[in-house]
């Protein structure tokens, strides 16, 4: 079961050699440390380029981001609960 967020969030993120690795964001005024990256992928809106990452923080959720590569934007898409 998923929860649809679709919220603007705020990541740190490592930018190596074109490889994105997100370490950490913010939402709603919570840190949430990512213990691990599971899954990456990438499309097109239009001409801009999107790299969408799940991610596995502490606690028992995964977390869909989105990084927007024309407006450097980083969007919480969805949060898969057990």
């Amino acid at each position: 079961m998923y929860e649809e967020i679709k919220e603007p969030v705020t990541v740190v993120a490592v930018f190596s050699r074109a490889k994105v690795a997100p370490r950490l964001f913010t939402w709603r005024r919570r840190n949430y440390p990512i213990s691990r990256v599971t899954a990456s992928w990438s499309d097109y809106e239009g001409e801009a380029k999107r790299l969408f990452f799940s991610v596995l923080t502490d606690g028992a959720n995964l977390y869909e981001l989105c990084f927007h590569t024309r407006s450097l934007q980083w969007d919480l898409l969805r949060i898969y609960h057990d």
